[in-house]
Formats: structure tokens, C-alpha cells, sequence
């Protein structure tokens, strides 16, 4: 039940100001969640906390959205991520800030844009130039308001690979460099003298990149960080802004009366996985050790300058052996399931674990805490045959590889990963996961390592391992659920979804029917009887109701109500379900004793908007990003019901770490719900597994 998590001290709210709210909030987070949030700390931006002295939550989370949008338009955005330099170039940007130059221009004429790299080792007073970029563009004036641009050509004076995606420019520069170095940019068109200093904005808000109060400052030094502190950054960042969503719904949606019975939110996933006694010391030191290993490795195998044949001496002699993940074509909790048991298997044999280089909107809504660019580590790979070429097989410089696909048979099969896969690069492939297995079955060689040396078990091993890689990032966050959403006429806004599902006086039952991809389509559905909908669904209707009456135990319904966030592919369920039962908060804005709500109702919590699958829908990116929302709200319930013949549900529900045992049902199974629902240790094995 994890009783501890609710330990908190609570701060007296009653009739005080909002500013006051949020300071008692804040010295709350910085006293009592060091010990029981956190093995590694989250600590409160102190920025940040300055701030809260001046703005309400709400206008706090204002100044995040215009921040985030103001870091989206901004023309130049470096990063030194992980030893390596990139520039990202908006060409759109560019064309808005320059305009007043471009039109004093011919219709369509050609310049060039100079960007020159400064380099220094901690000593801001001496730079030094070490690339110029030259950049020709085609110059097109559209109309009095409009320039387009085009590049031609580039040139510099240093090795750089440059991608151009659309009005994005990418250069990587082909160098290694030391995490004391530090940058400064300049940029100079042709034709003009000018040559001015290049700033930005930072993203996340860190109390390195900004003042005393927000907006961001712009800056114009760019110093390392690695994966990981990227990671934490996120996490930290992500944390202050779930605080602000929920004392902006305890301020606008609960009576006075009520405030005074509520204490800090709901704790989220990667927060709660941070406490040793859900994901052991002993498992957390396991994952630093891999990833302090795996950066080194990294950083030895390729330092910017080396050609293949050098990169491939030095894996010889480290003795690197690499494990790649190739996402399948099938729906995206089946791609991630897939993808931990890789990463698993990577942590068990040691291997260098490297991302499917075709899958960049993953890497653009999540942070990883390893960096496994393919392109930067294994630049060489789409040219394995050419380096093998003329050695034979018994060469010792000889780079053996395998592909291995795995299907079902991976949820009851034990592997010896070293014993049967000795190449040194292995691809995975597969749409299964291995991951309960691999630490349950009794005849796993890995068993006896994960739960006695790791003390890990069924319950959290999936949930441990999704956290310690990936980061939900807070970006992704405000684009779901922006302040500007609101009520809808039929449904819940994301946002407000978001700060129920946050809010300690519910107890949230997440409900997922997957019904089948034709039923995804708004278009021809009939809505007039919603009773007759919400009646094909009945076993799901009756679980639910039983799991109420076997929570009456668990829950006081006095301080936390029984709700249902029910997702599902079907449009017209979640249409009719939130038609007949809809969670209405008018209640809670009177007192306790005028609102008494019945607690065997069922009170629905959904969005009323069509969703895509990632496999199918044309705009896959949105379907993914849709997706990987709603599995993250999934993942803050408290309990679960789910589709057996399905694993989206599935997925969230490990990864809550609420280690709660799940409900599982067929579309038409009827099966009575008034046990205890199946431990995790067997709903692993249903389905593509975990």
C-alpha cells in the first residue's frame, strides 16, 4: 500500500493568502521530501521559490508558458550534451528577426550567415575561435511581411555534420570536448560589419540559467551537461510544475472548508521510485555504476576525430560489446515493453545500449538518462560490411553481429544472453517483454542476482527499470496540458485531468477497454442512446463496482472519493460514459456537510476527444504524443483495470509502481471482480508480457 508515501507534514491553509499557500508548500518540499521523495533529492528551485514570494500558481504557470514559447522561437539554440557541440538554427526565427535587413534586398538574391565558435576551459575572459560555419542561403521576399529562406551551401572551417529538416538547421560539430570547456558564439552576415554576440534561452528553468525572477534571463555562455543531469533536471523542474498544477486546483476548485483537510499531492512515478524502499539502494547503485560506465565507454570509443578503423581498435581493446533496440511497427506500449527488456538484457550482459536512430519523436517528448545517439556512438554501423571486408571471420578485428527477433515465446523462455549471443553487436527486435520473466521463473540464471543481490521483485522490477531510463519531459507536459485549456461541454480538459488525478482527496481507478482500432473513428457513431453504448461494456461496468465495494476497506470515503479515468480507443464509450456519469467538482466547492456524494456512484474522468494509434493514423508523431500522455496519467491511479488482449493499459500500470495487484478483462469475458485481482507476477505473462 506504501502507507509511508502519505507521510507529510501538513501546512495550515484555511483563509491565507495564495502566496502564503505556496511558501508552506515549498519549505514543505524542501524539508520533508528529501527524506521520503527522494534517494537522490529533489530540491525546489530556489529561483523559483523566490518567485512564488511575488506570483500566485497560476501566474507562475503563465510564465512557464510564455518562457517555454519564447525558447521555441528563438533563432539559435546550442547544446554541449555528453562532450559533443550542436547548433540548432530556425531558419523561420531568423527570417522574423532579420527582416528589416532581408528587405532592403532584391526579390530573390543569395547571402551568407558567418557563426563563429569560442571556445574557452573555465576562463570566460580568454576565448578563442575554433569553427566558422558559413551558411548561403537563398533570400526570397514573399510580401511586405514574408522572407523565405533556403540554404545552399554550407562551408567551415571544421569537421560538422549539418541536417536540415525543414526550417531547422542541425550541425554537429565532429569533436570531443572536456566538460570544464565553455562557448560563446558570434554570427555576421556578408556585406555588413557587424558581428554580434549570439544569446539564448535556456530550458528547463534552473537556478543556473535564471534570476530572481521569471522569465529567464538570456545568456550567452553554454556549459556541459550530461545525460543525467539533464535527466534531473527534468525531474526537478517537472516536480515544481505538478506542485503549481495542483495548488491551482485547490485554489480554484475546493471550498475553504475543504482546503484545510488536504495536504501535498500525489506523489508521481519517477518520484516515488526514488525512495530506496520501493527501488532498493542496492538496484540504484547498480543503474549509476552502468551509467557511469556506459558514458565513459562513449567517450572512449569516439572522441570526434577518430576515422572507423581507429574506433574500431579501440572497441577491440576496451572489449566493447553493444546491444542495439530496433523499435517494432505495432502500437507504442508494445514498442516501450520491448524496449525496457532490452535495456534489461543491456544491464545484465554489460553491453553498450544503443536507441533506434528512426524513432525521434521519443527522444524529443522523453530524457533519457543514458545518451545512446546511434549516430554519435556507432557512426559506422550502416557500414559494418565495408570494415569487415577484408578480414576474416576469426580475425580478432573482425566486428561479429546477429539480429535476434522475439515473439511470444519470450514470456516463458530463459535466456543465457551471454551464452547465446556472443557477437559483439546485437540488434533486438520484437513487440514482447521479457522482463518478469527474466527475474520470476525459477530457472532464470538472473534471478538469484535481481532479487537477492538487487532485492527487487515482480512488483517493481519493470517500473525501477522505466524510470532509471526515461523522463517525462516538462516541455511534452505544458503542450498536453496548457493553462489556456479549459472545461468542455462534454468531458474534462487535459489540464484538469491532470490536477484530479494529482489531488490527494480522490482515489482514481484507472479503466482502459481497448474495443478495436475501428471504433477509434468520431465519424458515424451513434450517440443518442448512451445507455445502450455504456451497456456493451457491462462486465467492465460490474468490475468496477465490485472493486469500489472491496475498496470501502481501503479508502475513508470521508477524505477520498472513488473516481474512474477511463480510457479507452473507443470514442463513443468515453462520449457516453462521460454523458451518464461525468466527475462533476461543483460539489466540492460547498462545504463537507453540503456536499455528500454517493459512494458507490461512478464518477468518470476523461477526455472526450478521438484518439489515433501510432501505427495507423497519418499524423503519427500526434498519435504518439497523445499516446505517451495519456499512459502517463494512467500511470498516477491508484489502482487498475485493463484489457487482457492489450497492453497499453498494461504498461502504466507497472510503471505506476503502485505494486497494487491488477484487474484484467476480456471485451466480453465475464468474470467476477470481487477477489483481489491478479498479482503482477501474472499479469506479466498476459498478452505481449512485461
Amino acid at each position: 500500500m506504501l502507507r509511508y508515501l502519505k507521510i507529510r507534514s501538513p501546512c495550515i491553509i484555511g483563509l491565507i493568502l495564495a502566496s502564503l499557500f505556496i511558501v508552506c508548500l515549498l519549505h514543505h518540499n524542501l524539508t520533508t521530501e528529501l527524506s521520503v521523495r527522494n534517494s537522490v533529492a529533489i530540491i525546489p528551485n530556489k529561483s523559483l521559490e523566490s518567485t512564488s514570494l511575488l506570483s500566485s500558481p497560476r501566474e507562475l504557470l503563465l510564465l512557464y508558458e510564455q518562457e517555454y514559447s519564447r525558447v521555441e522561437s528563438t533563432s539559435f539554440r546550442p547544446t554541449f550534451h555528453n562532450h559533443h557541440l550542436t547548433l540548432k538554427l530556425n531558419l523561420t526565427a531568423i527570417a522574423i528577426e532579420y527582416f528589416d535587413y532581408f528587405k532592403n534586398s532584391s526579390t530573390k538574391t543569395t547571402s551568407a550567415l558567418k557563426i563563429t565558435c569560442l571556445q574557452s576551459s573555465k576562463n570566460r575572459n580568454n576565448f578563442r575561435s575554433i569553427c566558422d560555419i558559413f551558411l548561403t542561403f537563398q533570400i526570397k521576399i514573399l510580401n511586405s511581411q514574408k522572407v523565405q529562406l533556403t540554404l545552399l551551401s554550407k562551408n567551415t572551417s571544421c569537421s560538422v555534420l549539418l541536417t536540415n529538416i525543414s526550417d531547422l538547421i542541425l550541425i554537429n560539430v565532429h569533436q570531443t570536448f572536456s566538460i570544464d570547456d565553455i562557448f560563446r558564439f558570434t554570427h555576421q552576415w556578408t556585406n555588413t560589419n557587424n558581428k554580434t554576440e549570439l544569446f539564448w534561452r535556456s530550458w528547463p528553468p534552473t537556478t543556473t540559467t535564471c534570476l530572481k525572477s521569471l522569465p529567464c534571463s538570456l545568456t550567452n555562455i553554454l556549459t556541459h551537461s550530461t545525460s543525467k543531469e539533464l535527466f534531473l533536471t527534468e525531474q526537478n523542474a517537472v516536480s515544481y510544475w505538478l506542485d503549481l498544477q495542483y495548488q491551482v486546483f485547490i485554489n480554484q476548485r475546493l471550498s475553504n472548508e475543504r482546503k484545510k483537510s488536504v495536504n501535498n499531492r500525489n506523489f508521481v512515478p519517477y518520484e516515488i521510485a526514488k525512495n530506496p524502499r520501493v527501488c532498493s539502494s542496492e538496484f540504484q547503485n547498480w543503474i549509476l555504476d552502468y551509467q557511469k560506465w556506459h558514458e565513459n565507454i562513449m567517450l572512449n570509443i569516439n572522441n570526434g576525430s577518430m576515422t572507423f578503423e581507429e574506433q574500431r581498435n579501440r572497441i577491440i581493446e576496451l572489449d566493447v560489446r553493444f546491444l542495439i533496440y530496433e523499435k517494432h511497427t505495432s502500437g507504442l506500449s508494445d514498442r516501450i515493453i520491448h524496449l525496457i527488456s532490452t535495456y534489461l538484457v543491456a544491464l545484465l550482459t554489460k553491453r553498450l545500449f544503443i536507441f533506434d536512430k528512426n524513432w525521434p519523436e521519443f527522444t524529443e517528448i522523453m530524457q533519457s538518462s543514458l545518451n545512446y545517439d546511434q549516430q554519435l556512438i556507432i557512426p559506422w554501423i550502416e557500414q559494418l560490411d565495408l570494415l569487415n571486408k577484408n578480414l576474416t571471420q576469426n580475425d580478432r578485428k573482425y566486428l561479429t553481429s546477429k539480429t535476434e527477433w522475439f515473439s511470444s515465446n519470450r514470456l516463458l523462455k530463459d535466456y543465457d544472453y551471454d551464452k547465446l549471443f556472443p557477437e559483439r553487436i546485437l540488434t533486438f527486435k520484437g513487440h514482447t517483454g521479457g522482463v518478469i520473466q527474466t527475474i520470476h521463473s525459477n530457472s532464470s540464471i538472473y534471478r538469484k542476482f535481481l532479487t537477492i543481490d538487487l532485492q527487487m521483485n515482480t512488483n517493481n522490477i519493470f517500473g525501477c527499470l522505466y524510470h532509471s531510463l526515461f523522463t517525462y519531459k516538462l516541455s511534452e507536459l505544458i503542450n498536453r496540458a496548457p493553462l489556456t485549456s479549459s472545461d468542455l461541454p462534454v468531458g474534462h480538459s487535459s489540464q484538469l485531468i491532470l490536477q484530479i488525478l494529482l489531488a490527494p482527496i480522490f482515489f482514481p481507478i484507472g479503466v482502459q477497454v481497448r474495443a478495436g482500432d475501428e471504433t477509434m473513428n468520431e465519424q458515424n457513431i451513434d450517440q443518442s442512446n448512451p445507455e445502450h453504448i455504456i451497456g456493451k461494456y457491462q462486465n467492465f461496468l460490474a468490475c468496477i463496482q465490485q472493486i469500489n465495494m472491496i475498496n470501502e476497506k481501503l479508502v475513508d470515503k470521508t477524505i477520498r472519493t472513488p473516481i474512474v479515468f477511463l480510457l479507452s480507443d473507443s470514442y463513443e464509450i468515453r462520449r457516453a460514459a462521460l454523458k451518464l456519469k461525468p466527475l462533476s467538482l461543483e460539489c466540492y466547492r460547498l462545504s463537507e456537510k453540503e456536499c455528500q456524494l454517493n459512494y458507490y456512484d461512478l464518477h468518470v474522468l476523461a477526455s472526450p476527444n478521438p484518439v489515433f494509434h501510432v501505427s495507423n493514423d497519418t499524423n503519427r508523431v500526434l498519435a504518439f504524443k497523445l499516446g505517451m500522455f495519456d499512459i502517463f496519467l494512467f500511470s498516477l491511479c491508484e489502482q487498475h483495470l485493463i484489457s487482457t488482449e492489450s497492453s497499453f493499459g498494461r504498461f502504466p500500470a507497472f510503471a505506476s509502481l503502485k505494486q497494487r495487484n491488477i484487474y484484467s478483462l476480456g471485451l466480453h469475458e465475464l468474470k467476477s471482480c470481487k477477489n483481489d485481482g491478479l498479482p503482477l507476477s501474472a499479469v506479466g505473462y498476459q498478452w505481449s508480457g512485461i
